[in-house]
């Protein structure tokens, strides 16, 4: 009997000790969100600040597995300060209902924080200023997989120069701290592409997501 007593003792005790390490690491990451955000909402590295309505941070499940990045917000966004919240966005919950997933149910943040002028391409400074962010990000959320939305989310997340789609469709790749990265179109090259391309990207698109879903089942 006294065996068992001083087990369950032990048991208990390595608990305690557990269950404290998982409550310093949840703390840590509040404090680190916490901070993250605040940077944001502070920063003054480029000129894209002066004009927002708000900083567009990110939205969904940061305990997820798939972080999906997209480029830059756009009106809808910068209204409301959540990413794809817009007509991409619609057509974003269209893509992840496909492989059964919501908007809920990843991670959702863009390369930039604030909306671009007539929502232009993010240019090289304005990707710069952010780039710290999202590394930040990525550390925080510490997904397995990352899905690129478009050329310029590709190009940041793999710090990689090129804004070429064709650079990055149908290959693997890896971060540095080796998360699997799929690059796909952005949501907007559907819905304003037209004819053939607008059949291809969406193939192309269906394909990358079948891709995530299988990836992610691997897992």
């Amino acid at each position: 009997m006294d065996k068992i007593v001083e087990n369950l003792i032990n048991y208990l005790e390595f608990e305690k000790r557990h269950y404290r390490k998982e409550l310093c690491v949840l703390e840590t990451l509040v404090r680190d969100d916490t901070r993250l955000n605040e940077d944001i909402h502070e920063c003054r590295k480029c000129e894209l600040y002066i004009n927002v309505k708000n900083k567009v941070i990110g939205s969904g499940d940061s305990n997820s597995d798939i972080m999906l990045v997209g480029e830059a917000p756009g009106e809808e966004e910068d209204k409301r300060g959540i990413p794809f919240v817009g007509k991409a966005g619609e057509k974003l919950e269209e893509m992840l209902n496909f492989i059964g997933l919501t908007k809920e149910s990843v991670y959702i943040c863009n390369v930039l924080k604030c909306r671009p002028p007539h929502n232009a391409d993010p240019t090289a400074e304005q990707e710069s200023a952010c780039r710290e962010f999202l590394i930040r990000q990525i550390k925080i959320v510490k997904p397995k997989i990352i899905m690129t939305l478009g050329r310029h989310a590709a190009s940041a997340v793999l710090k990689n120069d090129s804004k070429n789609m064709y650079d990055y469709i149908n290959k693997e790749f890896q971060t540095d701290d080796g998360i699997k990265v799929i690059a796909t179109y952005h949501p907007a090259a559907i819905l304003y592409s037209k004819g053939e391309t607008k059949n291809k990207i969406r193939k192309q698109v269906a394909d990358d997501l079948k891709r995530l879903k299988k990836m992610a089942g691997e897992q």
